[in-house]
């Protein structure tokens, strides 16, 4: 594992390219950025089936970036497709299908849960506790943010109040285009670079270019803000990891966008 510095800003890239003759890659991704939490980088080349414990007492989420797959619990079965998301939250194991001639390229995150976790937990209402959330990114509810264009696309991948303290989201615009400086001090906050991406990262007056399959962590409490140039793709995941519940009220700052249908 290597993470790059630009001061105190670190990141990481995925390793996307599995050397010849190799069937299976891990790696760790930014060791100790957030707390509680390991993320790591995996890749499967089919045909295999991956039989997963997961973790008692932790969220485990799967980032799936490239390749198609087939997830399987117990009765449950869903086809994996490049920028999706799975957060098992009934079940002690899943099966991911890979056939011949797929490469599944996945970012895997678990995170301890807390004594408050539990507590917040118990009051969600029913609807908001799956035995297990999947959805595709484009299929998410879009966003409106004073912080951006009316051009940029920002969508809510898990919204808050399913995994407690944690929520995720994409932003996409086509340069240029920008997302305006800013600060939120109540989170820890991470970028994934998907598909295309092309964009500036500045923090604090300091900057990185970060591309595709990159993994940044946001130095927390920084001013920061984004910037793609003419031609370029900006095309990242956001994650935000709070410190405590009352920090999602930054959330408020989100406003859906909604459509009106025919009665």
């Amino acid at each position: 594992m290597k993470k790059h510095f630009t001061s105190n800003i670190i990141f990481q890239n995925l390793k996307m390219q599995l050397e010849d003759g190799a069937n299976s890659f891990r790696e760790d991704l930014l060791i100790g950025e957030i707390e509680d939490t390991e993320i790591e980088h995996l890749a499967f080349v089919g045909p295999t089936l991956q039989k997963i414990s997961l973790l008692e007492e932790h969220m485990n989420m799967f980032l799936f970036l490239k390749g198609n797959a087939e997830l399987v619990a117990d009765n449950l079965s869903f086809q994996i497709v490049p920028e999706s998301i799975a957060i098992p939250l009934s079940f002690k194991n899943i099966q991911i299908n890979v056939e011949e001639g797929e490469t599944l390229h996945y970012v895997a995150l678990t995170k301890k849960y807390t004594q408050d976790d539990h507590e917040d937990f118990n009051t969600y209402p029913n609807e908001n506790k799956p035995d297990l959330f999947f959805t595709k990114f484009s299929d998410c509810d879009p966003y409106t943010e004073k912080i951006k264009s009316p051009k940029t696309i920002s969508r809510t991948v898990l919204p808050e109040d399913i995994i407690p303290r944690v929520a995720l989201g994409t932003v996409e615009a086509l340069g240029p285009d920008e997302v305006r400086a800013h600060k939120h001090p109540m989170l820890d906050q991470l970028f994934l670079g998907l598909t295309d991406n092309c964009i500036r990262v500045y923090a604090d007056g300091r900057s990185i270019e970060l591309g595709p399959y990159s993994l940044l962590h946001i130095p927390i409490g920084s001013s920061h803000w984004v910037t793609v140039e003419k031609g370029d793709k900006l095309f990242y995941l956001w994650m935000d990891f709070f410190l405590d519940r009352t920090g999602q009220q930054w959330l408020k700052t989100h406003k859906p966008i909604t459509t009106k249908k025919n009665d």
